[in-house]
């Protein structure tokens, strides 16, 4: 994946590969060691979204392995 901003993904769109919108970025998190992402967490748009695995204030968490590329959303599989 291309290097990217953390401050550029801040409150960005984030859209599945199936073209469903399923929120906003809300924050992400990194190795501290490397500076490698690990996971980005997002505000779900609606309650549906059940193929992720949620935070327990019911963001998204969803695997850095699983982000495909950053242009006017996120793209996620």
């Amino acid at each position: 994946m291309t290097t990217v901003l953390a401050s550029t993904l801040s409150s960005k769109p984030v859209m599945g590969s199936d073209g469903k919108e399923l929120g906003t970025v809300h924050n992400i998190t990194m190795n501290v060691t490397t500076g490698e992402l690990e996971s980005v967490l997002v505000t779900p748009k609606d309650d549906d979204v059940y193929r992720f695995e949620t935070t327990d204030d019911g963001n998204l968490r969803i695997p850095a392995h699983q982000v495909q590329g950053v242009d006017d959303y996120l793209m996620v599989e």
